[in-house]
This record gives structure tokens, C-alpha cells and sequence, in this order.
């Protein structure tokens, strides 16, 4: 992880294949929140803060494991950038002023982008990240990733978890806690080098970096999702590894 995150490798630039120029353009982004979401919640961690750091692994989580999806499965890419373009109009319409017409030319502006299939229908964005027919559930053969998502989210949420985290009862005294229970702590710093482990395996991909490659696939993490979809689901049928 702190390899992952220091990155010196790339203290002069990141190189990737000319084939995966376009990938690079639309994933460097996630795995670069990948890394900094994983520094701050060691930062974090080091002043006390762990309970509070869980929604960053949760983030990097969901970051890494969409890159995975994007760039393993067949024009996922293309897909993901439908969905953020969509993401931007919608975002758009959300915040217009419906007194100030600069609001709609800029909205029309937005929705050109949005790329349109040959009858002139905008193309099929990527699936929900949970939930049924969702990104997660279709990566995750184990169901450890949808467990860790779900743990992470209740610190990120008004849970009964916000009762138990912060306060004690000793006696029949209740008190402020000082500080959260620790009982997840382990299990989210593993899911944490999980994530890192996840996006690192996409960017030596992205790279042709077999050095790379090699570290991301013994660490004894999870690396990389799609192995027991499908033929035709995989964007790289025969590989093995």
C-alpha cells in the first residue's frame, strides 16, 4: 500500500500503451482518488480518526472496483464515460436557475457531449454500483467486496451505529465514548489494500508494466474481478491471470 501510494515510479510521468491512451484519459482519475483516498485515511488513522477515515475506504473501494469493471469489460470504458458525461448534465439541470437563460444554453452544450447511438439515442451508460445488476454484485464472486461495501457505508450513514460508536453505558451510566470502537478496524484496512491492490493491477495494465504487475498479483489481494464472468462478458476472454 505505501508503495501504492508513494509512487515513486512515477515521479517523471506515467507512460501508458498507445492502445490504452483513451482508457488512461477516463480512468487515470479514479485510480489517482484511489491513492489519495488511501493516504488520507492513514493520516488519519495515525491521529485517532479511524472511525471517522471508513467512508474514504468506502470511496476508494468504489472507485477502484469501477475501474476494474471499465476496463475489463467490453465497452465499459465507453460506457463510463456516458454515464459521467450524463452525470454532468443531470448535475446541470439540478442547479439551473430557471431566471437565467445562460443555464439552458449550457445545459444544450452539455447534452451534445453526451455520446448518441447511430439512431440518434444516447449510448448505454454503465449499471448502478449496488444493487441489483450492479457493478459490485456482478465483480464480486466471493461476496467480500458487497460485505465491505456495506460495513463502510453504515459509518458513512445516520446508522444505529452513530448510538453505538459514541457512547457507553457502565452501570446504568451512559457517557460520551472517547473515541469509536475499533472492532471493524483490521477488516477495513485490509479492504483498503484491497482497493489499492485493485487499481494498481489497472494502471501496470494501462502501462504494459510486467514489474508492476508482478507486485500487484502477490500480495495475496484481490487484483483483479472479472476471471469467472463469462467469455462474452470479459473484455480480455483468454487471459488467465
Amino acid at each position: 500500500m505505501l508503495r501504492f501510494i508513494q509512487d515513486r515510479e512515477h515521479a517523471d510521468g506515467i507512460r501508458v500503451l498507445d492502445e490504452y491512451g483513451w482508457d488512461f484519459r477516463i480512468l487515470g482519475g479514479l485510480i489517482e482518488r484511489v491513492r489519495r483516498a488511501a493516504r488520507a485515511y492513514l493520516l488519519l488513522e495515525k491521529r485517532g480518526f479511524e472511525a471517522e477515515a471508513r467512508p474514504l475506504v468506502r470511496s476508494a473501494l468504489e472507485h477502484a472496483v469501477t475501474a476494474q469493471w471499465a476496463f475489463l469489460t467490453p465497452d465499459g470504458v465507453d460506457r463510463l464515460e456516458v454515464r459521467m458525461l450524463q452525470a454532468r448534465v443531470d448535475y446541470a439541470k439540478g442547479s439551473r436557475d430557471v431566471d437565467d437563460p445562460e443555464w439552458d444554453e449550457l445545459i444544450v452544450r452539455l447534452e451534445a457531449q453526451v455520446p448518441r447511438s447511430v439512431n440518434g439515442s444516447t449510448r448505454r451508460g454503465m449499471p448502478k454500483f449496488t444493487g441489483k445488476d450492479s457493478v459490485l454484485k456482478a465483480l464480486d464472486a466471493t461476496g467480500y467486496l458487497q460485505r465491505a461495501y456495506t460495513i463502510l457505508s453504515r459509518a458513512g450513514h445516520v446508522t444505529d451505529q452513530v448510538v453505538t460508536d459514541y457512547f457507553v453505558e457502565d452501570d446504568g451510566i451512559v457517557a460520551v465514548a472517547s473515541a469509536p470502537s475499533d472492532v471493524h478496524d483490521i477488516d477495513v484496512f485490509h479492504t483498503l489494500a484491497t482497493s489499492c491492490c485493485l487499481a494498481a493491477w489497472v494502471l501496470a495494465r494501462l502501462e504494459g508494466d510486467a514489474h508492476g504487475l508482478e507486485l500487484a498479483t502477490s500480495q495475496g489481494l484481490l487484483w483483479r474481478l472479472d476471471t469467472h464472468l463469462p467469455a462474452e462478458g470479459r473484455r480480455f476472454p483468454t487471459d488467465s491471470d
